[in-house]
């Protein structure tokens, strides 16, 4: 999936949670970095469309139907319309306001990192070999990814994990009494990055939060890092996955993983280290003992 797929999927992921603004943001990046006639200008018709339904939550009804008549003129057009099917989207007619994205499951490009390395003696073992009805967990963690479009994975295992190599997947042990930045190290062995980390212990994200992840590591200026925060009762909560740049990929390797902490690391970049809000109470799940999320 390239920048112009992912940030249109992403409009549509933060459309269907009714984030319009995070949804306007996300198609008028496509829109601006299109140089194609028609098709940008079925993106900024997108764009117009989301910034119309953003105005609605403002109580700027007049502006908003102004701004969507215009969007719809432009989704009347054929050529707009074909220039818009290779991203399957179902579009409005003048009687129905819907907008709708139908993922077309292109495999995302970006690899992602599976931490699977500890001892887990909280949950009675290591994590990454828990049985889920006759297949250890990383194994389920992996055909999950590759369902939800993440179809290139690194997974650094417990040493008691069978290894196994595919063109798509690549697997290492780690050492289990080790940091996850270690392991995160072990990974970027095998890929200069950027990546997506997820550890065992967290839900794999769905098609519309990797998007939306994605799409934010593509903003200027570039982040050195990105993740999914979640408004709670509590205050907003930071999730997984984590998405790093290469360039800092390249400094976790020059961190002496004895000294430092990963989610220290990360913080410690400031601003460069973007939180991307989100709906999605997934992204803040873990597992119990039993391997069960919640």
């Amino acid at each position: 999936m390239n920048a112009l797929e992912v940030r249109v999927v992403a409009g549509g992921a933060a459309w269907d949670e009714s984030a319009y603004f995070a949804a306007h943001t996300a198609w008028e990046a496509a829109w601006l970095a299109e140089p194609n006639g028609a098709l940008r200008d079925g993106l900024r018709a997108l764009t117009q469309w989301a910034a119309a339904a953003y105005l609605e939550t403002l109580g700027r009804y007049a502006a908003a139907t102004r701004v969507r008549d215009r969007a719809r003129a432009r989704l009347r057009r054929t050529e707009v319309r074909l220039a818009l099917a290779p991203f399957a989207l179902d579009l409005p007619s003048d009687d129905h306001d819907t907008l709708v994205l139908r993922d077309s499951r292109t495999p995302f490009a970006v690899p992602l990192v599976l931490l699977a390395a500890g001892h887990g003696r909280r949950a009675g073992g290591p994590k990454a070999l828990i049985d889920l009805a006759g297949q250890p967990l990383w194994r389920r963690q992996v055909e999950r990814l590759r369902a939800n479009g993440l179809t290139r994975v690194i997974a650094v295992l417990h040493p008691a994990a069978a290894l196994d190599q595919t063109p798509d997947l690549t697997t290492l042990h780690g050492d289990p009494d080790a940091t996850p930045l270690h392991s995160l190290q072990r990974a970027l062995t095998a890929t200069s990055g950027p990546v997506l980390v997820l550890p065992i212990d967290c839900p794999v994200p769905s098609r519309a939060v990797t998007a939306r992840l994605l799409a934010a590591s593509l903003a200027e200026p570039s982040p050195a890092a990105v993740r999914p925060i979640v408004a709670t009762p509590e205050g907003p909560l930071g999730g997984h996955p984590l998405w790093i740049s290469a360039a800092v990929c390249a400094q976790v390797l020059r961190l002496d993983a004895a000294q430092h902490r990963l989610d220290v690391f990360l913080r410690s970049l400031g601003d460069a280290y973007v939180g991307v809000p989100l709906a999605d109470e997934t992204v803040l799940g873990n597992f119990n003992s039993d391997g069960v999320s919640r």
